[in-house]
């Protein structure tokens, strides 16, 4: 018998050898297709054969231009990503911290927008200094020096402190004054013949005054080095406090503390903050416009500008050099383009001089805390 499919010839008449059909079944097969059943014809028109011929072509067109929806591999059919959507998609709206200050500090320019991303920090003993958010997980970078308590600062502040000083005197003088009102009574005791007992007893308040006028200034010292360590041990134990434009605040006590350089770093418990963005202080030109935005002996997001002055070498780095005023106050905080995007964190200023400031530049906070 010779196979109907692939024409080979044999003996058996059930099944072909070569190809493995069974004649029965095939031949059933072939005659359905060659006589389909009445319900399942219709009529075509011409124009509908025209275009049904163009739709193997218009769905491969569709397939290479959507990139594909199924991929031919072997038998297997192994299905794809699909296809972009050809409408743009509509921005995110804004939620978290980003929403509260865009509603409450709107910014109208790209300075603003950095300063909606830079947060005020005040520490338990009271110093004051600028941050700013890096990241939309409210990640902030500031200066190690204004979030670590400095005991040589703190007592020197205190000693510098006008009320404090101003106590010291009114002291002075009132022990002063006793001690001349005693010496006075004294003198009027021995010249009216007073009792020996009276005069001793008269002389020995004006040796004890005496003694604690002299002792005045190591009175003082030990009361200042008290305080200064009731200060040591709250620092380690309380946290600062962390605020941002509009006021909301934030306690942060777990800080990462850079062992090499003057930089720190946190998160505030807070979602979807604004951030500044990272630019590279290499491409930093003399004469470059600079901006800082921080809050200088407690004005709050106070904005500054200056010019890029150049680099300078410091002992473990090569610092950013500005006019752009930095304060008290305005450590920590960023030093800006015109863009708004940061370049370095405000550090220092060359004490005895007007306009020289120095920044560490961002890429070093980036390659520490891996931003």
């Amino acid at each position: 018998m010779k196979c109907p499919k692939c024409g080979h010839e044999q003996e058996g008449t059930e099944k072909c050898d070569a190809c493995d059909i069974y004649f029965a079944k095939y031949q059933a097969i072939q005659e359905r297709l060659n006589n389909p059943p009445p319900s399942k014809r219709r009529n075509v028109r011409k124009s509908e054969r025209k275009s049904s011929s163009r739709l193997p072509l218009v769905a491969a067109c569709a397939l290479v231009i959507g990139g594909g929806l199924y991929s031919l591999g072997g038998d297997e059919m192994v299905e794809k990503a699909p296809a972009v959507a050809t409408e743009e998609a509509a921005p995110p709206t804004p939620s978290g911290i980003m929403a509260q200050l865009a509603e409450s500090h709107p910014p109208g320019n790209a300075i603003e927008a950095a300063r909606n991303a830079t947060v005020f920090i005040e520490t338990p003993w009271g110093t004051l200094g600028s941050g700013f958010i890096v990241r939309n997980d409210c990640t902030v970078v500031t200066n190690r020096h204004v979030i670590d308590f400095n005991e040589d600062l703190y007592r020197a502040a205190i000693y510098s402190d006008q009320a404090l000083q101003e106590t010291v005197r009114r002291e002075a003088m009132e022990r002063q004054g006793e001690f001349y009102r005693l010496s006075q009574l004294n003198a009027e005791m021995i010249g009216s013949g007073a009792p020996r007992e009276d005069i001793e007893a008269v002389q020995e308040e004006m040796r004890a005054l005496r003694e604690s006028l002299n002792d005045l200034p190591s009175e003082l010292t030990d009361a200042i080095d008290e305080e200064v360590e009731d200060m040591s041990w709250k620092a380690r134990t309380s946290a600062i406090v962390v605020s941002l434009v509009d006021g909301t605040e934030f306690k942060v006590s777990d800080i990462q503390r850079s062992e090499k350089l003057d930089l720190a770093s946190f998160r505030l418990a807070a979602e979807n903050c604004p951030a500044i963005a990272l630019a590279s202080s290499s491409m930093l030109r003399q004469g470059d416009r600079l901006y800082t935005i921080g809050s200088p002996s407690g004005l709050t997001y106070t904005v500054t500008s200056g010019i890029f002055s150049g680099n300078r070498e410091m002992e473990s780095f090569t610092a950013l050099q500005t006019d752009a005023p930095i304060n008290p106050g305005n450590s920590g905080g960023p030093l800006i383009r015109e863009d708004g995007s940061v370049i370095g964190i405000n550090t220092a200023i060359l004490r005895g001089t007007s306009g020289i400031g120095f920044a560490i530049p961002i890429e070093l906070a980036k390659d520490e805390f891996n931003l």
